[in-house]
């Protein structure tokens, strides 16, 4: 898939979202869309006119993870005469299926778990760039207590932290 720039040069492409499920993945769609937006990527009405199809899912409600594939086999049947989009998971179903949803389903290009929304304009980049098969599913690893001395262990002693408040 070749990058189109616009005058800003940003990447030129369009965008379609269908949402499954609760009210926190409304949000998180908006999220993703307000992210892609900054690179260029623009909402579309019908996934026919999208170079970018993402479904975001929620693990919580029935089947959720089965819905996911018959979306999908829709999604196949209904663009088989077009050019593909990109198709990316969004979401809880994504994030807990992700090996398993790559390998059986070879028309998703990328997984990706709500902690990962942040990353998505990279990641849609560099698989247009790519064309590699993405799984951004894995917690980052946040070193949060760096910046404290280590506790320090001696043979007659065992330093500790306490705050008293």
């Amino acid at each position: 898939m070749e990058l189109k720039k616009n005058p800003n040069n940003l990447v030129s492409k369009k965008i379609f979202i269908k949402t499954f499920g609760c009210q926190m993945n409304e949000y998180d769609s908006n999220r993703i869309l307000d992210f892609v937006k900054t690179i260029g990527i623009d909402e579309v009405k019908s996934k026919k006119d999208a170079d970018c199809y993402i479904l975001n899912t929620c693990h919580i409600r029935d089947k959720a993870k089965e819905k996911v594939y018959h979306e999908i086999g829709r999604v196949k049947k209904e663009l088989k005469d077009l050019k593909k989009p990109m198709v990316i998971i969004a979401g809880c179903v994504a994030q807990a299926e992700s090996d398993e949803m790559i390998k059986r389903e070879p028309y998703i290009d990328m997984v990706i778990g709500p902690q990962s929304y942040h990353k998505i304009n990279d990641k849609i980049l560099n698989y247009f760039v790519k064309n590699k098969k993405i799984n951004e599913t894995e917690f980052d690893v946040i070193s949060k207590f760096d910046e404290l001395d280590k506790i320090k262990n001696s043979s007659n002693k065992i330093s500790s932290y306490l705050t008293i408040q």
